[in-house]
């Protein structure tokens, strides 16, 4: 239950609490005015990006996560994007070696393609390097280019700044089992950068100066406990306001991390959450936003994710940091607590007390998934069950069957292709190519394996089908450990969690 999707529901209002944080933010704005000596001119704050991007190594430096760095900079330079400054570390930074992995496949003749797909093996196919070709780079994404950043710029940031952290690069699962959050992030020349050491680069920030992260990497969800001070036992937030949204969490590789150059091949969190975000960008579109589901007229952080976690088709478990504090301070029920709900509650009244981001993933995914009914969340933990008993794979075998007999076929007409390197092979491919092309796209079973292999294409995967299950369970769950909270009767647990959720309901953007 660390994944959560809050703005604020029935419960929320009810106490008040959006009064006293405007309170609360005043007295902020007061301090920054303070901290500022006082200049009028400073009163509204900026936001700046760091971006950190890349791989560990050009073998590991794939196409899309160059792909994700010039999406984000492209936004960035809008006129109305509300960015005052960037700065972009990847991969080998300014060197001219070749740092990127790419797959095109299609600048593969297509006889290569054929013999590779019914005879041999696609994989690689149209596989090299390449130098990157992102504009503006400070330097290479390694620790020590990172920690000066924040010895440098980060302390030119002034209170009341707000600073976005775009990770798109690779990330390793702990490596200890004294703190399972502390993972990492995979950083050029096979280093990396832990939550832990990234914790006290974010304490050398100006005071004052928020922070929202916005993490793609494996294992991300690590990262979401930078909400809580490292050095309170009692795990209560940092001094410093800090925010985010994470691919997937802290146990889990994250979707992604593709060599191949092909758009429609892509998908991954930042596809979907981006694109969230841009909605209020389309000038053709009459009505609100698909993703307003508060329909104020503009896409907060939180219903970007919240639309991530409805519509990306992806084995990622996406996590947000109001959802992973409820996981460390609420709690369900157990023996002893009565006015505490447990994990049983009605769907009825789930979606009673959640607010309009959650009530639009829950009713999202209960149509995708075919939920009804008042135990909904019994259902999709069955399902989440029975998705790990089965293979992630979905395919009926029908188009693998054709793709042998065609290439049987092939072997058939040219026994020396049982060796693509045997010489009829090679002939095949240069200067026979159109003869060998016709053979295999005019064959009888052809057109029925293209319409099969492409079905299967778009079809979820049992791995991509169970995550959802499992991201209405989280959302769902998280409904009831924010009610949940308030009846604890622990104001200032309270108002720290409101404070998340509020901050959450900023835009990223200006537009």
């Amino acid at each position: 239950m660390n994944a959560g999707l809050h703005r604020g529901g029935p419960s929320l209002d009810r106490l008040g609490v959006r009064r006293r944080v405007g309170v609360l933010d005043l007295i902020a704005l007061v301090g920054c005015l303070i901290a500022i000596g006082g200049n009028p001119a400073k009163v509204a704050a900026d936001d700046h990006w760091l971006i950190i991007g890349g791989g560990y190594a050009p073998e590991g430096n794939q196409a899309s996560l160059e792909r994700n760095v010039l999406a984000a900079q492209q936004r960035l330079a809008l006129q109305n994007s509300g960015v005052k400054s960037s700065w972009i570390f990847f991969a080998d930074g300014t060197s001219p070696g070749h740092d990127v992995q790419v797959i095109d496949r299609q600048s593969v003749p297509m006889a290569n393609q054929l013999m590779a797909e019914f005879l041999s093996d696609s994989t690689d196919l149209g596989l090299h390097y390449r130098d990157h070709r992102i504009d503006g780079v400070r330097g290479a994404a390694t620790p020590q280019n990172l920690q000066r950043w924040f010895s440098v710029e980060g302390r030119q940031l002034s209170a009341g700044d707000r600073l976005v952290i775009y990770v798109t690069a690779h990330g390793y699962a702990s490596r200890g089992n004294r703190d399972p959050y502390d993972t990492s992030i995979a950083t050029w020349n096979k280093t990396s950068v832990t939550t832990k050491q990234f914790d006290q680069w974010l304490n050398t920030l100006p005071q004052g100066v928020d922070v929202v992260l916005v993490m793609v990497q494996c294992y991300s969800g690590g990262f979401a406990r930078l909400i809580f001070d490292p050095t309170d036992s009692d795990q209560q937030p940092t001094a410093q306001r800090r925010i985010g949204v994470f691919a997937t969490v802290h146990d889990r590789p994250a979707a992604g991390c593709t060599a191949d150059v092909d758009q429609a091949d892509y998908r991954e969190y930042s596809t979907s959450f981006f694109e969230a975000l841009d909605q209020t960008r389309d000038q053709e579109r009459s009505g609100p936003a698909p993703a307003d589901f508060d329909d104020d007229g503009k896409i907060s952080i939180a219903e970007a994710h919240a639309w991530t976690v409805l519509h990306s088709d992806t084995i990622d478990l996406p996590v947000i940091t109001s959802g992973e504090y409820l996981t460390v301070h609420s709690r369900l029920a157990e023996s002893g607590d009565p006015d505490l709900l447990g994990d049983a509650v009605p769907y009825s009244q789930i979606v009673q007390l959640a607010g309009p981001v959650q009530r639009a993933v829950l009713d999202g995914l209960s149509e995708q998934l075919g939920l009804t009914g008042e135990d909904r969340v019994q259902q999709a933990d069955r399902q989440t069950r029975r998705g790990r008993r089965r293979r992630s794979g979905t395919s009926d075998g029908r188009w693998l069957s054709i793709q042998r007999r065609i290439g049987d076929s092939l072997k058939e007409r040219w026994p020396g292709l049982a060796n693509v390197l045997n010489p009829i092979a090679t002939e095949l491919l240069t200067r026979r190519s159109d003869e060998f092309i016709a053979a295999v796209k005019q064959h009888p079973d052809y057109a029925r394996y293209q319409q099969l292999k492409d079905e299967q294409e778009n079809q979820l995967s049992s791995a991509e089908r169970s995550v959802k299950y499992e991201r209405f369970i989280r959302t769902a769950d998280n409904v009831v450990l924010a009610e949940n909270l308030r009846r604890m009767h622990d104001g200032q647990l309270w108002r720290d969690y409101q404070n998340l959720v509020e901050q959450e309901s900023r835009p990223l953007f200006g537009f």
